[in-house]
């Protein structure tokens, strides 16, 4: 084995450790910011600290089924400007995934924007017909 492949194999290696590393740094934020979010809900937290909590969740969670639960979450402690966002931010990663455009629905009516839910709901709806039945 000549000594630049050596080099490049060792490059790489330690390529592969350092971004290994990043994701289980990133796993590791995403697990903090929901477990934050659920205590909230659960009132261990105080509400104030929602916005924060949601920026949180959506820059560092990848799953956007976490993100859709922590949106409707924050709902419980009536925290509905984070929760849309979390919701919105969903539908955008994921438009054709309906359990974004369903916490967005709630979150809206919850706000008192009824024709947003109920345009939010209908495309839920199209998503999933059978899950979403009337």
């Amino acid at each position: 084995m000549t000594a630049a492949l050596r080099i490049a194999l060792v490059v790489a290696g330690l390529a592969l450790v350092f971004v290994g590393v990043r994701r289980e740094q990133g796993h590791d934020a995403c697990a903090s910011a929901r477990s934050d979010t659920f205590n909230i809900a659960l009132k261990r937290a105080p509400a104030t600290d929602a916005p924060a909590v949601a920026r949180r969740v959506a820059a560092h969670c990848r799953d956007t089924a976490i993100i859709s639960e922590s949106a409707v979450a924050l709902l419980r402690v009536d925290q509905t400007a984070p929760a849309i966002a979390l919701a919105r931010t969903v539908t955008r990663r994921e438009p054709d995934v309906r359990n974004g455009w369903f916490a967005l629905s709630l979150a809206q009516r919850k706000a008192g924007d009824a024709r947003a839910a109920d345009a939010a709901l209908q495309r839920a709806r199209q998503l999933d017909p059978v899950g979403l039945r009337r």
